[in-house]
Order: C-alpha cells, then sequence, then structure tokens
C-alpha cells in the first residue's frame, strides 16, 4: 500500500472534521439513551482511513475509561431499522439547565 502523503492525510481529518464534531455527544442507534464522547480523529495506521476515537458516557468506570476508534466510514454509516435509514451515531443537542 502507498502511504498517503501528510497533505492529504491533513486534507482527510478536515473533511472528517466537517463529518464529525470532536467533543460532541452522540447516541447509537441501537440504544438511543447511551452517549457517547468523540475524543478526537485520527488516522489508523494499518489503512490510513480516518479513525474516530471515543469515549462511553454510560456504564462502569472501567467501562468507560475505555478508548475506543472506530472507521469514520462506519461512524457516518446508515443502517436499516425497521425498513427505515438511520444514522449509526447521531450527534445529540441537550438542552442545559441555567
Amino acid at each position: 500500500m502507498k502511504h498517503l502523503s501528510e497533505k492529504e492525510l491533513m486534507t482527510q481529518l478536515k473533511l472528517a472534521s466537517r463529518l464529525v464534531e470532536v467533543g460532541a455527544i452522540y447516541a447509537h442507534y441501537r440504544n438511543p439513551k447511551s452517549r457517547y464522547q468523540v475524543i478526537d480523529l485520527s488516522i489508523i495506521e494499518a489503512t490510513q482511513e480516518v479513525g474516530v476515537i471515543y469515549r462511553k458516557e454510560f456504564g462502569s468506570k472501567a467501562l468507560s475509561s475505555i478508548i475506543w476508534v472506530r472507521p469514520l466510514s462506519s461512524w457516518c454509516e446508515k443502517i436499516c431499522v425497521e425498513d427505515a435509514m438511520v444514522p449509526r451515531f447521531q450527534k445529540v443537542v441537550e438542552l442545559q439547565n441555567f
């Protein structure tokens, strides 16, 4: 596999940042009440594709301390649920109490 140039890698990350917001909270289609925080975007060394680095915001302390990486293509894909296409992860907009 030919390695991408630094410029190509940076372009991939810039384009990815338009799709996934670092720091934002997302819900997974299987359990909409679960929350995942995007920590950063990365390049997966083996494939040179963009990865989404995230942490679960629920469950045990041990489980929520694990850092996960998922390819951007998987993070952004749509899944067929009950004959409807839904995003695998969807950004959550939660109201803040003041």
